[in-house]
């Protein structure tokens, strides 16, 4: 999850900080079951085209298998996206927004127990 995030940042320029993990998270599985997967996000500030960032993360993330769909939020001043399934992730979300970017990815969920998991970790 890490090594997807971190390559999809450099598809638009440096200087970004990790905002949340690697770590984990609960999901479910089929049946109702719970599982674990990897979670990471990384941010940075805006670039002065967000639309030609929004599209080399896109391109980056087709290359890689993952399925895509563009997104923008209504107003005067939307903030577009890219949201992600499939491939080497769960999803992922990369968001342009004029006051910051910010690129997320989940990993596909496993079977696990997410407290034990937590609790070993922290020993």
């Amino acid at each position: 999850m890490v090594t997807f995030v971190e390559e999809t940042t450099s598809v638009v320029g440096d200087d970004w900080d990790v905002s949340d993990g690697p770590g984990l998270g609960k999901c479910s599985r089929s049946l109702g079951q719970g599982g674990v997967q990897y979670v990471y996000a990384e941010v940075r500030s805006a670039s002065a085209d967000p639309k030609a960032d929004v599209v080399a993360v896109e391109r980056h993330w087709k290359e890689l298998g993952v399925t895509t769909e563009r997104y923008q939020t209504g107003g005067e001043d939307p903030i577009l996206g890219v949201r992600g399934r499939g491939g080497p992730v769960s999803s992922s979300d990369f968001r342009a927004d004029p006051r910051g970017y910010t690129i997320d990815g989940s990993s596909l969920c496993v079977a696990g127990d997410f407290d034990k998991m937590s609790r070993d970790t922290l020993n």
